[in-house]
């Protein structure tokens, strides 16, 4: 159902304000305003402080709405006009875009907000960037950061490092090299990470090489390495092992990561990893392979770590110019 008035000079009017010099808007299906682009200044009052949704034109920035909203009318994201202090429940931060809970409070916010194109490189929008000091019970740590996320309380929810960046993040099976980044449970303790490199982990089936080499670092809500808010590994990806598994009745199950065609380009060939969760309560392990789920109780089986050498790499030698260094190696 429309939830919004248009008015005279370019003007559109929601129950929680009015937007000046509106230059296009969209709807959603039902009919309820989605999102509007600007060309005059319009200041909001929100629970991150006094915004200035974007109403200039850059070739720098992505191209989205000025200001965007829930089917409510509530604001959903803001794209700030120029970077900009912010009030955010850990301080004071500068950002490009804010995203918000359909209750207001504060939901993400971006340092930096640039399209990587021809004409405007990683490395260029990382000259703009400044690192952030962070001290969590498991690290402590500066950082460049691509973003952050909270829970609706106000505590931390992720933060996501920008591309390249590296931290070293405390757990129960030691210090893990990370990219990407981590997420944290609403009480504050580690929830999840990116290894940066292959991570050794005493599992209930064996010691493993926890990585994945195909993830994805838009946000760290939710990573490969899982644990339980005690401490415990509870799912993790390998890439490097193969798994063997005699069950109770003698039978001999084989697990191995296997090789497909990168979804990317469509042409080159990827290793997808092997996906284990651990349930403690109930003993068992599920083995994910892509394919299917084979589910296990630990007591009733042998389990036998081997290595595994697939017949790609996991990254293409043709990419090393633009290469965050994921693999540890050096690059030239």
């Amino acid at each position: 159902m429309e939830n919004f008035n248009i008015l005279e000079n370019n003007a559109i009017q929601l129950p929680n304000g009015v937007f000046a010099g509106v230059e296009s808007y969209s709807c959603y299906a039902g009919g309820e305003l989605e999102g509007i682009r600007l060309c005059e200044k319009n200041i909001l009052l929100t629970h991150a402080g006094e915004l200035i949704p974007a109403y200039a034109e850059t070739h720098r920035r992505k191209s989205k709405y000025s200001v965007e909203f829930y089917k409510n009318g509530m604001i959903k994201a803001v794209a700030l006009n120029d970077q900009q202090e912010i009030q955010t429940p850990i301080g004071e931060f500068p950002a490009e875009l804010v995203t918000f809970y359909e209750t207001g409070e504060l939901k993400r916010f971006f340092p930096l907000d640039g399209k990587f194109s021809g004409m405007w490189t990683e490395e260029e929008e990382k000259s703009l960037a400044i690192p952030f000091s962070f001290e969590l019970p498991f690290a402590s740590f500066k950082a460049i950061i691509s973003g952050t996320g909270f829970y609706q309380d106000g505590s931390i929810r992720s933060i996501t490092l920008f591309p390249g960046e590296r931290i070293h993040i405390t757990t129960a099976y030691g210090a893990i090299p990370v990219r990407n980044g981590f997420s944290l449970y609403e009480t504050g303790e580690l929830k999840s990470l990116e290894p940066a490199e292959p991570a050794m982990i005493q599992t209930p089936v064996g010691m493993l090489a926890a990585f994945d080499p195909n993830a994805v670092g838009i946000n760290a809500d939710q990573n490969s390495l899982v644990f339980d808010i005690s401490g415990r590994v509870t799912a993790l990806t390998i890439v490097y092992n193969r798994l063997a598994v005699q069950t109770g009745d003698g039978r001999m199950v084989t697990f191995s990561p296997h090789e497909t065609v990168n979804p990317l380009d469509g042409e080159t060939f990827i290793t997808e990893g092997l996906r284990l969760a651990f349930d403690y309560d109930a003993g068992t392990v599920t083995i994910i392979d892509g394919r299917s789920e084979t589910f296990f109780r630990v007591s009733d089986c042998a389990f036998t770590v081997l290595a595994y050498s697939g017949t790609v790499r996991t990254c293409n030698p043709t990419d090393c110019a633009a290469c965050s260094n994921i693999c540890g190696n050096p690059t030239k």
